[in-house]
């Protein structure tokens, strides 16, 4: 074989590793990111209109008058249409039920009252099932995280020993090919 010849395999061989290599740790990059993203999306919308509903009942006292009313009933439908957890779906229908004997205005006051009560325990119970989620899916993104680092750890290893043995073997081929034969 000419030293050409064995010079192109040698680095048709290091470019491929250095491919694989790379392809790797991109697929493993983007199944991270694209996971943390998904936590954020799901939940962090749901949290986010929970605490806008929040600030609606804690400012406001019953009746309330109509802009409180629909900023709650337009977080509340935002809610609706992000529902991503068990159990979720009964907390939001319940929430429902209660803001509309809040606004319903043949309700007496008590029965808003208790209706209050009832809203702000679905808005805690919604809470904790997204913040529960989000550490559940944290710690599968984390267990993700660790069995990604391995498969890398793993594949630069076999890198390694392959260049290295590249290295060290293709002076010596080089070096046979040109002793007179």
């Amino acid at each position: 074989m000419k030293i050409k010849t064995k010079l192109r395999l040698a680095f048709a061989v290091l470019f491929a590793v250095v491919l694989s290599f790379g392809g790797i740790s991109l697929y493993y990059m983007n199944k991270i990111a694209s996971g943390s993203k998904n936590i954020l999306k799901d939940n962090y919308e749901s949290l986010n209109y929970l605490g806008k509903m929040r600030k609606v009942l804690d400012e406001n006292v019953l009746p309330l008058s109509s802009v409180p009313a629909s900023q709650f009933r337009l977080e509340l439908e935002k809610e609706r249409n992000n529902i991503t957890e068990k159990g979720e779906r009964e907390a939001v229908l319940a929430l429902s039920q209660a803001y509309e004997t809040i606004v319903d205005p043949a309700s007496n006051i008590t029965a808003k009252q208790e209706a209050l009560n009832k809203a702000r325990l679905q808005i805690r119970i919604i809470e904790e099932l997204n913040m529960n989620a989000v550490i559940r899916k944290n710690t599968l993104a984390q267990e993700g995280v660790q069995k990604a680092a391995t498969y890398l750890v793993l594949a630069a290893s076999f890198c390694f020993l392959l260049l290295f043995s590249l290295v060290v073997n293709l002076p010596d081929l080089i070096a046979k090919s040109q002793e007179p034969g």
